[in-house]
């Protein structure tokens, strides 16, 4: 479990992530709920404007919450935010408005150079699986400051 600092930095880079011009305001709800032993649980509703023309959470949405929570895990376990190499999404189920997403992003391996990370999206309340993420990440940019700065560098 991560301690209550390593939390608030976390909840900090996400605000600083979302918080602004970027396209990752698009999952400006998420919570961050914990951290710690190569994990990172995330919490999100879906809004209206998460959903595609079908009525369902729009595939950006999905990729873009991989990338922000394997990235917050990464920092979380590395104080590192890294460069993405790769990043897939499998599309398994839609999530409509009002539905509770878990997103659990797992540090598959991190070396001296790359990061190796999955994420899983679960509907919060049946547990069924939405979609499921890898994501790749070159560990040489993005290390956060210890001095007085909560947000990635690079």
């Amino acid at each position: 479990m991560a301690t209550a600092s390593k939390l608030r930095l976390l909840k900090d880079v996400l605000k600083a992530l979302t918080d602004g011009p970027g396209f990752d305001r698009v999952v400006s709800t998420l919570n961050v709920v914990s951290s710690g032993g190569g994990k990172c649980l995330c919490e999100m509703k879906v809004e209206e404007n998460h959903q595609n023309r079908g009525g369902t959470l729009h595939g950006g949405v999905t990729a873009t919450l991989v990338d922000v929570v394997s990235t917050l895990n990464l920092i979380g376990e590395k104080e590192v935010a890294g460069v993405s190499v790769d990043l897939n999404v499998t599309y398994l189920k839609g999530a409509k408005a009002g539905d509770e997403l878990q997103v659990e992003s797992s540090l598959l391996r991190a070396g001296r150079s790359m990061a190796f990370l999955s994420v899983d999206i679960r509907n919060k309340e049946t547990g069924l699986l939405i979609a499921q993420g890898r994501h790749t990440k070159h560990l040489g940019a993005g290390i956060i400051e210890k001095s007085n700065s909560s947000t990635p560098q690079g």
